[in-house]
């Protein structure tokens, strides 16, 4: 015989006694009396299969339509993001092309200095000094301080002009000017330019 034969009739045998002292219990019972403990018997077991089995599915129910919704603001968001990332993509794509174009090819400190001889002079730039620093893993801050001496304050606004007009145009990123004590007429000044270049 088969265990899953074996313990149908062990449970058989238990559940008859049982099934008879019920029967003969209820047997006994008035025909009102028995109405009223089958109705009592029907509400416990409607109960229990609201508690066991409906009250559980509602639940699992609620829970996956939370997770419905929270799935589709998950989503939302990463649409965002990918919006967001291809949008700064093609900044970084068109400063690439800027960077290896005719005149963004040159360096920032050529650039500056042909821009800054002519109308200065060569013997007024005391000091240019490049630099760079990465900004993120993609792009680079490429920075030239440059420092004159003894230019008149026309000659400072006409290189400041020239540098932030040309085509493309470079970035003044600050300027420090402190008049000369001897000629009261001349300044001294600091120019600091940066532009970004993909690294």
């Amino acid at each position: 015989m088969s265990p899953v034969r074996d313990g149908a009739s062990t449970l058989g045998r238990l559940v008859a006694p049982l099934r008879l002292r019920i029967t003969e219990a209820l047997g006994r019972l008035a025909p009102r009396e028995r109405a009223l403990v089958l109705g009592a018997a029907g509400v416990t077991l409607a109960l229990l299969l609201w508690l066991a089995v409906v009250e559980p599915l509602g639940d699992s129910l609620s829970r996956l339509e939370r997770d419905v919704v929270r799935g589709r603001d998950d989503a939302a968001g990463i649409g965002e993001l990918v919006a967001r990332y291809r949008t700064l993509r093609g900044e970084i794509d068109r400063l690439e092309r800027s960077a290896t174009g005719e005149q963004g090819g040159a360096s920032l400190f050529a650039q500056l200095e042909a821009i800054a001889v002519p109308v200065a002079g060569r013997e007024r730039i005391v000091a240019m000094n490049p630099s760079t620093r990465p900004l993120g893993n993609e792009l680079q801050q490429e920075l030239v301080e440059m420092r004159i001496e003894g230019v008149t304050m026309r000659a400072l606004v006409t290189l400041l002009h020239a540098i932030e007009n040309r085509e493309p145009p470079i970035a003044v990123e600050r300027v420090a000017v402190k008049r000369q004590y001897k000629d009261q007429t001349r300044v001294d000044a600091t120019v600091v330019v940066a532009r970004l270049r993909p690294q």
